[in-house]
């Protein structure tokens, strides 16, 4: 068994990407903590089955790669779910060949993963998550579950967690502690399973213990019609060229903090003034101009978002929606960043950026790494990847910050 051991985790990353979290706006971070519906169909009660050596996640076999299940054979939640999914093109529906042995008088449901589809299973008794989402000895909810999160896979995923495998397909998967949490907290064991020719990150999480999980996961096959097209991981993805931008914009002379606004300016202040990322404001908004600013918490960071009153942007828990321009741009910092997305431009001094592929609740992303500061500004827009490349020739210093 590989045995990873990740020094640091940031908790505010979104799982799978490295990636922050609006936490004023929280988005469907698309692990086994998202929301769930109601909808349930009962599989059959039986007694959970064990084996005298608990299997180790190097045993694994990629079950999906035999024999598919049939429609009719599964519940018609997970259709649903699917062909909802905005993700259904690239992330097949997986489901356990043999729910009967997994959980006695179990239920399952429809889970919500933001772009995403996601099924749980409720038991009668035992561990599990309230509706609040906070962790239960005796609810059962939320028991196990499996959803195939709405992000695409870069590949390294699985590896921030402590155990991690690759299986003989070449599919890969690492599990741990929901949070990094400690293993009296009440959380469940959470793996991220990359599935070869598959372009999300699938969560599958477990109350009920290690053997459970591995259980669990040693079931899940393709369901015959709920099948997206074979995708690459981004990291396959051979990365084109920078594009050279030439001069960098915070090399221009310097924005007087009188034009900054006081959000701005108090986040950075909240944010302690890191000494490792001068302070950057947008000289101008381009296509986002009247936008107003608030403040959107990213613990530890400084991040603003704008909002107009129509267009483009994500509701208060992070989907997007078409009309209602709420965070419809964001600046912030981000310390420590390890995203590892190819460089996509690059200026003079040294400077580089990095952009979020793939569909996300926040439009197109950028994190920007100023040459000779340890750390990234985390744009975003809903306006297209041109506006994000305004705004990125727009980012000036300001007077009398660090």
């Amino acid at each position: 068994m590989k045995k990873t051991i990740i020094i640091a985790v940031l908790s505010t990353l979104l799982a799978a990407c490295g990636v922050p979290a609006e936490t004023t706006d929280q988005p469907d971070t698309g692990t086994a903590a998202a929301a769930e519906s109601t909808t349930s169909t009962t599989t059959p009660a039986t007694t959970t089955s064990t084996t005298e050596a608990p299997p180790s996640a190097q045993d694994l076999e990629p079950g999906w790669v035999g024999p598919q299940l049939l429609q009719s054979d599964v519940p018609r939640v997970l259709a649903q779910q699917w062909e909802a999914a905005e993700n259904r093109s690239w992330c097949s529906a997986l489901y356990p060949a043999n729910t009967a042995d997994l959980g006695a008088g179990a239920e399952i449901r429809s889970a919500n993963f933001g772009g995403g589809w996601g099924v749980a299973w409720d038991l009668p008794d035992g561990p599990g998550r309230l509706p609040t989402g906070e962790y239960c000895a005796d609810c059962g909810r939320g028991a196990y579950g499996v959803a195939g999160t709405g992000g695409l896979a870069w590949g390294d995923e699985a590896e921030r967690w402590p155990t991690t495998a690759e299986m003989s397909d070449g599919s890969k998967v690492g599990f741990g502690f929901e949070g990094d949490a400690s293993p009296d907290s009440g959380a469940p064991l959470l793996a991220y399973l990359l599935v070869k020719d598959e372009g999300c990150n699938y969560n599958v999480w477990s109350f009920l213990g290690e053997q459970h999980l591995l259980d669990l996961l040693g079931q899940l096959r393709m369901v015959q019609g709920l099948q997206g097209t074979p995708t690459q991981w981004q990291s396959e993805i051979p990365a084109p060229d920078p594009v050279a931008l030439g001069d960098a914009p915070w090399d221009q002379p310097a924005l007087p903090l009188s034009v900054v606004p006081s959000v701005a300016e108090d986040e950075w202040a909240e944010a302690g003034s890191p000494e490792s990322c001068p302070m950057l404001y947008f000289a101008d908004l381009g296509d986002a101009g009247g936008a107003a600013i608030r403040n959107a918490t990213n613990a530890g960071e400084m991040l603003a978002a704008w909002d107009l009153g129509g267009g483009p942007g994500h509701n208060g828990d992070g989907t997007p929606c078409d009309d209602c321009g709420r965070g419809v741009i964001g600046l912030g910092t981000f310390q420590g960043s390890s995203y590892s997305a190819p460089v996509a431009y690059t200026w003079t001094d040294g400077s580089e950026a990095r952009l979020r592929t793939g569909p996300n609740s926040y439009g197109v992303e950028a994190f920007v790494r100023v040459a000779g500061f340890s750390c990234d500004y985390w744009l975003w827009s809903h306006l297209g990847d041109e506006h994000l490349l305004y705004l990125m020739s727009q980012l000036r210093r300001v007077e009398n910050k660090p």
